[in-house]
C-alpha cells in the first residue's frame, strides 16, 4: 500500500473506526516479528527488539549486515537469506530497511547494470524489491513494513535516496500486504531537508543522527521505534505490558 493510497485509506478508517491509537490502520498482534536490513537497521533493531520484547506473546529476530544491500547480492545474498528466514523463523511480521548502500552496479545474468543507465538500473532494483516483498508475504497472513529512508546530508547521497525511497515505494503500492513505512519526517525539520536534530518528545531538541550524517544514533533510533509501534498496534500502551 503506497503512503498516497494509504492517506486516503487513513480517512476511511477514522470515518469508521478501524484506527489505531496513533492514527495507523490497527493489526492484529503478530508473534512473530523479523527485523531485515543493512546499517541502517542496525541500531533500530537493537531499539524495536526492546520494545517489542515486552509485549506478551512476540518474539522478535534480528538479522542485519553493514555494508549489505540488494544491489550487490554477490556480497551479502539478501535473496537467499531471506529465504533461510523465512523457512527458520517464519516471520509473521517483517520489518526491512535497505538502500544506504544500494547505488551500485548490480551484477546480473546478462552481465552489470551500472548506475548511469538509471531506466535499466532502476527497473532490476524494482524487480529485486518486488521479490524480496513477495518471498516475506507468501502467506495471507504475512506482513512487511518497509521504512523510508530518510534525508541525508551529502546531496549525492540523498539523489540516491530519493530515487530508491521511489521505487519501493511504487512495489509496495502494488501489495495490499506490504505498507511503505512515512519515517523520513520523523528526522527531518523541514521536509525533504536533512537534520541533525528534531523536536523531541518533551519540545526540546533531539540529537536523532550520528556524525556521518547518515545513520541514526540511539535516540533516533528510539524515536523510530516509538512512533512505529504507536502507529502499528491498536490499543494504547500495548507497549506497556
Amino acid at each position: 500500500m503506497s503512503i498516497i493510497s494509504k492517506r486516503r485509506f487513513l480517512a476511511l478508517c477514522w470515518c469508521v473506526g478501524l484506527m489505531g491509537a496513533a492514527g495507523w490502520p490497527a493489526w492484529a498482534t503478530p508473534a512473530r516479528v523479523l527485523l531485515i536490513g543493512d546499517s541502517m537497521m542496525r541500531m533500530p533493531a537493537h531499539s524495536f527488539e526492546q520494545r517489542l520484547g515486552r509485549m506478551e506473546g512476540v518474539e522478535t529476530h534480528a538479522v542485519t549486515s553493514l555494508g549489505s544491500g540488494l544491489a550487490r547480492l554477490d556480497v551479502f545474498d539478501w535473496m537467499e537469506r531471506v529465504d533461510e528466514l523465512t523457512a527458520g523463523f517464519n516471520p509473521e511480521w517483517t520489518l526491512v530497511w535497505f538502500g544506504t548502500n544500494d547505488r551500485q552496479p548490480m551484477r546480473t545474468r546478462d552481465g552489470i547494470i551500472q548506475p548511469r543507465a538509471q531506466a535499466e538500473w532502476s527497473a532490476e532494483y524494482a524487480r529485486r524489491v518486488a521479490r524480496v516483498m513477495d518471498k516475506l508475504t507468501a502467506r495471507s497472513e504475512q506482513r512487511v513494513i518497509w521504512l523510508e529512508l530518510p534525508p541525508m546530508r551529502d546531496s549525492r547521497l540523498n539523489d540516491d535516496i530519493a530515487l530508491i525511497n521511489k521505487l519501493v515505494a511504487d512495489e509496495a503500492g502494488q501489495r495490499s500486504q506490504v505498507d511503505f513505512y512515512p519515517a523520513a519526517e520523523l528526522f527531518s525539520r523541514r521536509p525533504g531537508t536533512f537534520s541533525m536534530h528534531v523536536a523531541g518528545p518533551d519540545g526540546m531538541p533531539l540529537r536523532v543522527r550520528e556524525a556521518d550524517g547518515v545513520h541514526l544514533n540511539r535516540a533516533g533510533a528510539d524515536l523510530l521505534a516509538d512512533r512505529l509501534i504507536a502507529d502499528l498496534f491498536a490499543e494504547p500502551g500495548a507497549t506497556d505490558r
